[in-house]
């Protein structure tokens, strides 16, 4: 999605988030939600306990923790989802309760249905303390692989550029020398 838009937690999710605090058990995000919001974009507000008007959900596919408190996840709807403009997205705890909603006034919205529909979104929770929050879903194995090949990747060609620095160096000494 557009990455204008407002992410908040809800008060049923600081509530959760107060109670964790004090315990070992963290709030554990399980489903997203897409919703339309009735046909209009809105900045979304912190007593909310739904979207304004959920058209689809499903639990979370792959997470990759991007910084503290900060998760990259991806949910795939199905080419069978309703069509609709997707303006709000909610992420639900384990209970089913929103703890944090994703909507705005200024976003741009997509369009479900009669193809899949992949959401990739970082959530960022990075105002609350860490460990209280966890996304309960399986690692993204392969976008784990592709930062991995590409810091590999990066690494060499570094190498090889220090090298031909050095080989450049001798090279230029050499030449003063008949």
């Amino acid at each position: 999605m557009s990455s204008s838009g407002t992410e908040l937690i809800t008060d049923v999710g600081e509530v959760k988030l107060n109670q964790a605090l004090g315990s070992s058990v963290a709030v554990q995000i399980t489903e997203v939600a897409l919703g339309d919001g009735f046909g209009a974009t809105y900045d979304p507000g912190a007593g909310q306990v739904a979207l304004k008007r959920e058209r689809a959900r499903r639990p979370i596919d792959r997470q990759h923790m991007v910084g503290t408190n900060a998760w990259r996840v991806t949910v795939e709807f199905d080419h069978d989802t309703p069509a609709f403009w997707v303006r709000e997205i909610g992420f639900f705890d384990a209970e089913g309760d929103l703890i944090a909603i994703w909507a705005g006034a200024d976003i741009q919205p997509r369009q479900t249905g009669a193809i899949d529909f992949v959401l990739e979104h970082i959530l960022n929770l990075s105002r609350v303390k860490e460990g209280l929050v966890i996304v309960n879903a399986p690692d993204d194995e392969l976008f784990d692989l592709s930062v991995a090949s590409g810091t590999a990747f990066a690494n060499l060609q570094l190498e090889q550029l220090r090298q031909a620095d050095v080989i450049r160096a001798a090279h230029d000494q050499n030449q003063g020398v008949l």
